[in-house]
């Protein structure tokens, strides 16, 4: 058996391996000094979760959402209309662009390819690109929540060893 990482080691030690042993999540990596750059997984299972890990850049931002916030179905014409009205609510609110993530599996059957589209347009573009037989991820871009039930977020060390504060 390999000698766990320290990135390994903090997230064994976190609620997330217990979590996940009930349900599925989708994982956002917000790397660190990436300029804004992310990663999308979804995890079902330890095998997945191992494969993640390996993964991770240190120092990078990591969520597990466990609620389906980011949820997945089969494109339709009802989810594209589902889509534009999210987009619309979140547009209404306070400092909200109206924003929403959208992205299918890739090959891997882990990572998931993420868009942003912001506007009725750039869904019709993604939705081109995507093939409309697609299943979707989708909701709400996701804030770095923590309860420890619903959703898990942890700062990984970095490449010494040390959990150190990034702008992610």
């Amino acid at each position: 058996m390999p000698v766990p990482t320290s990135r390994g080691r903090t997230i064994a030690d976190s609620p997330i391996p217990q979590l996940l042993a009930a349900r599925a999540a989708i994982v956002l990596e917000r790397i660190a000094r990436g300029g804004g750059a992310t990663q999308w997984y979804r995890c079902l299972d330890q095998t997945d979760l191992d494969a993640i890990t390996s993964q991770l850049s240190p120092g990078s931002v990591v969520s597990f959402y466990f609620d389906e916030r980011i949820a997945c179905r089969r494109y339709t014409a009802e989810l594209h209309q589902q889509l534009l009205e999210l987009m619309n609510t979140l547009r209404g609110l306070p400092g909200e662009t109206g924003e929403i993530v959208v992205g299918r599996l890739a090959a891997d059957e882990l990572h998931i390819e993420v868009d942003l589209p912001d506007g009725p347009e750039s869904l019709d573009d993604l939705i081109a690109l995507l093939g409309s037989h697609s299943s979707l991820y989708y909701g709400r871009y996701p804030g770095r929540d923590n309860d420890g039930i619903h959703a898990v977020t942890l700062t990984l060390p970095d490449h010494d060893g040390i959990v150190r504060a990034h702008p992610h």
